[in-house]
């Protein structure tokens, strides 16, 4: 049975291979105060730790909560280091109730942000406070890193999430087709699951552009075109997320530049919250990566552009004529239903909302 959050968009589906990581994060509000979550990319790891940030922002909405990237992480400390404001910096940090760091192993080779972050993980779990981690590497993995702060994350609960099986494939295609309102066959959704052995993120992917084509022939999605797609006689678009900046600033009208600039003009603001939905969309480029292009803004950032523009969408039907005609000129068949993965991150507190 699928695990629904309160304000996510698409519901977890809890499986054999993510199991035991959604018991960990929703045990935590009681029993572990550490998580240290790891697998590939594109098997839940964001979305679990949003669970626990959205649930307790549900249970307690006066909690602080710092949601982050280990990027942005270094990338504040090193600003703070820069400016001679360290003190303030680990003031800030410490101001919370909730922390959670995504994709830890970008710290590797970084021992004065890894000695940073063994001084806050060791503070705040003094003060009963709960730490979630997440990575494509476990613990032992990781390389370069300082041994009390690997010894830390083992101090935790360990989780990992793998790589859906086949059968697990099958129920996520069938999640995904009600939850989006898909019409897939039976035949045509078994053959999907025991041929393409991918994440979550891309099966997800892989069935919203074999529905765009189907709705561009005009025929429904069986069999036949399933083996089409698995054949590569219906590639994917080999997009970049340059491409789509640059399509979407011939749109409304701006210049890549300014879409790519750290400004927060509102000449710019929807634009660029409509090039990350498209971009995280049509690429398989990741939250961090996006938000790096365009202006260096961070992971949370995405998800809000990614849910505001979804939400927009439903009320102003000029905004989806623009997104269509957009995927028209990057030769993408138009959709009506726009899709953003890693939805529903909400930062609160002390860790605030970013805004692109």
């Amino acid at each position: 049975m699928p695990a629904t959050s309160s304000s996510s968009r698409l519901p977890f589906l809890v499986l054999p291979e993510n199991r035991f990581a959604h018991t960990a994060i929703i045990a935590s509000d009681e029993t572990a105060q550490a998580v240290f979550l790891y697998g590939p990319s594109g098997v839940g790891k964001t979305e679990l730790a949003t669970q626990a940030v959205e649930a307790l922002l549900d249970r307690l909405p006066q909690s602080r909560v710092q949601h982050l990237t280990a990027s942005q992480f270094a990338a504040e400390f090193a600003e703070a280091s820069t400016n001679k404001t360290i003190p303030l910096f680990q003031s800030l940090t410490r101001q919370v109730d909730l922390l959670v760091i995504e994709d830890i192993h970008a710290l590797e080779g970084r021992p004065e942000t890894q000695t940073q972050l063994l001084s806050l993980t060791n503070e705040l779990l003094s003060s009963d406070c709960r730490v979630i981690w997440t990575s494509h590497k476990s613990p032992g993995e990781l390389k370069q890193f300082l041994p009390r702060l690997i010894s830390r994350f083992r101090g935790g609960v360990l989780a990992a999430l793998r790589l859906p099986g086949p059968e697990s494939r099958r129920k996520l295609i069938e999640h995904f087709a009600r939850t989006r309102h898909f019409n897939i066959s039976p035949a045509a959704l078994k053959l999907l699951a025991d041929e393409l052995a991918v994440s979550p993120r891309e099966l997800l992917s892989a069935l919203q552009r074999l529905t765009a084509l189907a709705r561009h022939d005009r025929r429904p999605v069986d069999s036949d075109l399933v083996r089409k797609f698995l054949a590569h006689d219906a590639p994917p678009q080999k997009l970049k997320i340059d491409d789509i900046c640059r399509a979407v600033a011939r749109q409304f009208g701006t210049t890549a530049t300014e879409l790519r600039s750290q400004k927060r003009s509102r000449s710019a603001a929807l634009p660029r919250q409509c090039a990350m939905l498209l971009s995280r969309e049509l690429t398989a480029s990741s939250l961090e990566r996006i938000g790096r292009f365009f202006g260096g803004r961070d992971h949370s950032t995405v998800v809000h552009a990614c849910q505001r523009v979804l939400e927009l969408v439903e009320s102003e039907p000029d905004l989806r004529t623009h997104l269509n005609q957009i995927r028209h000129s990057l030769g993408v068949a138009p959709a009506e239903e726009e899709g953003c993965a890693g939805k529903g991150v909400r930062n609160q507190g002390s860790g605030g909302s970013k805004h692109s």
